[in-house]
C-alpha cells in the first residue's frame, strides 16, 4: 500500500487572494479582508464614486478556505452573477472565473479570480472632503440632466394631448357632416381648419421629438465629458496624494525640528514653574521659621513670667514667715477650745486642736500662681495654636502654601468639598506637616489638667476612627466600580 506523499519541509503554503479584474481594463479590486464591503459611502473597504452604485452596495465574505460568497445589500440597483440577477439580500457562492456585474451598466463588469498573495503598497485613500465634493458634483449634474429631461417630456405630453383633442374634434365634425347636409360647406371649412391644425401639431411634435433626441444625445455627451473630467481630477488627486520620498523626508525633518522646538519651550516653561514652586516652598519655610521664633519668644516670656511669679511667691513666703514669728497666736496657729462648767461658774478652757495657718497659706498661694501661669499658657494656645475649622488645638498641624495652619484631618475633609484655603480662599497647591507645632503642643499638654488630656485623647481617637471608616468606604466603592 502506497504511503501519501508529504509536502517538502521547505515548501511554503500558498495563500490565494480574491481579486476583481475589470473587463476590458487592467483595473483591479483586491479583496484583502474576510468581510469586504463595496459601495459609495466612505466607510466601505472599496469606494466607487458613481450614482449607479449604492451607498452600501454588496459584501464579499470568506466562508471557508478559498470559498467566497457575495451578498446584495442594495435595494435599488441590480447585481448579476454570470448574467443571473441577484435579488436584494440574496447570497450566492462565487468561484474563480465568475462574471460579476455590479449594475446594468457594463462599466462595472468584473471577473472574479483567485491569485497568489503578493506584496503591494497600499494606496492612500482620497480625503473625505474630496469624496464629498465629487459626490456633490455628480448629484448636481444628475439632477440637472433629469430636470431637462422632465421639462422636454412634459412639453411632448402637452402636445400629444392637444393632438388627441384635435383628432377628437375632427371625428365629431366628420360625424356631423354625415348627419347635417344643409350646413355641409361650413363643416367642410371647419374640417379643413382642424386638418391644418393637426398638420401643424404633427410638425411641432416631430420638431419636439427631434429636439428631445438631440437633447438626449447632448446630455449623453455632457455626461461622458463630465465623467472624463472627474476621472482626470481623481487622477490628479491620487497623484498629489502619492507623495515622493524626498517630500516625505523634508516633512519629517520639519516635524522633527518643530517637535524639538516645542520640547525646549516645554522644558523652559516647566523649569520656570518649578523655580516658582521652589520659591514658594522657601517662602513658606521662612514663614514657618518666623512662627517658630515667635513661639519660642512667647515661650521664653511665659517662662520668665513663671519665674517672676515664683520669685514673688518666695518673697511672700519670707514675709509670712517673719510675721509668723512675731504673732504666733494671731497668724500661725488657730486654737480650738472647749468651755467646761455651768453658766454661773468660772469657765474652764480645754484645748482640743491646733492648726498651722502658714502651711495652708503657702499651698493656696502656690495653687494660685500655678493656675495663673496655666491660664496664660492656655490663652496663648487658644489664640495661636487653635484650628479655625474645628476650634481645637492642632492635631497633626498642617501648613498650606498660603501659610495658614489647620489640623490634617480638618483640611483633608475640607478639600474633599473645596480646593481652596478656608481662611483666605487661595487655591491649595501644597501641604506641609509642622512638626515644631506638634512637639510644642504635646509638651504643653503635659502640664494641662487630666480632664483636658483625656478630652484631647478622645478627639484624636475619634478622628482616627473616622479616617479608617472613610478608607474602608473608599476601597469598597473602588471595588464596586472595578466589578
Amino acid at each position: 500500500m502506497e504511503q501519501p506523499k508529504r509536502a517538502a519541509p521547505n515548501e511554503e503554503l500558498k495563500i490565494l487572494e480574491p481579486v476583481l479584474i475589470k473587463v476590458g481594463t487592467d483595473e483591479r479590486i483586491h479583496i484583502d479582508k474576510n468581510e469586504f464591503k463595496i459601495g459609495r459611502a466612505r466607510d466601505n473597504d472599496e469606494i466607487i464614486l458613481d450614482t449607479m452604485i449604492s451607498r452600501k452596495h454588496c459584501v464579499f465574505r470568506c466562508e471557508g478556505q478559498d470559498e467566497w460568497t457575495i451578498k446584495n445589500l442594495s435595494s435599488s440597483t441590480t447585481i448579476m452573477v454570470n448574467n443571473q440577477i441577484l435579488a436584494t439580500g440574496e447570497v450566492q457562492t462565487v468561484r474563480s472565473g465568475d462574471i460579476i456585474q455590479l449594475s446594468f451598466n457594463e462599466t462595472f463588469k468584473y471577473v472574479f479570480t483567485l491569485t497568489e498573495t503578493e506584496h503591494r503598497v497600499k494606496k492612500p485613500r482620497i480625503d473625505e472632503k474630496i469624496l464629498d465634493s465629487v459626490l456633490v458634483k455628480q448629484k448636481t449634474f444628475a439632477e440637472s440632466q433629469e430636470s431637462q429631461r422632465k421639462e422636454l417630456r412634459n412639453k411632448l405630453e402637452i402636445k400629444q394631448k392637444e393632438q388627441i383633442v384635435l383628432k377628437q374634434q375632427l371625428e365629431d365634425l366628420l360625424s356631423q357632416q354625415a348627419m347635417a347636409k344643409d350646413d355641409k360647406e361650413n363643416l367642410l371649412k371647419q374640417i379643413a381648419v382642424l386638418e391644418d391644425k393637426i398638420k401643424a401639431c404633427n410638425t411641432q411634435e416631430e420638431n419636439l421629438n427631434s429636439m428631445y433626441s438631440q437633447l438626449l444625445e447632448k446630455l449623453e455627451n455632457e455626461r461622458l465629458q463630465f465623467e472624463a473630467r472627474i476621472n482626470e481630477e481623481k487622477q490628479k488627486w491620487q497623484e498629489a496624494l502619492e507623495m515622493s520620498k524626498q517630500e516625505k523626508e523634508m516633512l519629517e525633518v520639519k516635524m522633527k525640528d518643530q517637535m524639538e522646538k516645542w520640547r525646549e519651550e516645554q522644558q523652559a516653561e516647566w523649569k520656570k514653574m518649578m523655580e516658582s514652586k521652589v520659591k514658594e516652598e522657601k517662602d513658606i519655610q521662612a514663614q514657618l521659621l518666623n512662627e517658630k521664633i515667635m513661639l519660642e519668644a512667647k515661650l521664653k516670656e511665659t517662662e520668665q513670667a513663671l519665674k517672676e511669679q515664683e520669685a514673688k511667691a518666695e518673697t511672700s513666703q519670707a514675709i509670712l514667715n517673719i510675721n509668723a514669728d512675731e504673732t504666733v497666736a494671731s497668724t500661725s496657729e488657730c486654737i480650738f477650745v472647749n468651755l467646761n462648767g455651768d453658766q454661773y461658774e468660772v469657765p474652764q478652757y480645754e484645748i482640743i486642736d491646733t492648726i498651722d495657718l502658714t502651711e495652708l497659706s503657702q499651698n493656696i498661694l502656690e495653687t494660685n500662681i500655678k493656675e495663673s501661669v496655666l491660664g496664660k499658657v492656655s490663652d496663648i494656645m487658644d489664640e495661636q495654636l487653635t484650628c479655625s475649622i474645628c476650634s481645637e488645638l492642632f492635631v497633626n498641624a498642617t501648613t498650606l502654601n498660603c501659610a495658614h495652619t489647620f489640623c490634617h484631618h480638618c483640611i483633608k475633609s475640607w478639600n474633599r468639598r473645596r480646593k481652596d484655603c478656608p481662611v483666605c480662599r487661595k487655591p491649595v497647591i501644597s501641604m506641609i506637616r509642622s512638626l515644631v507645632l506638634d512637639n510644642f503642643i504635646e509638651s504643653m499638654i503635659d502640664n494641662l489638667p487630666p480632664e483636658l488630656k483625656n478630652k484631647r485623647k478622645e478627639l484624636i481617637q475619634e478622628r482616627q476612627d473616622r479616617t479608617y471608616i472613610h478608607f474602608i468606604h473608599s476601597n469598597h466603592k473602588s471595588a464596586r466600580k472595578c466589578n
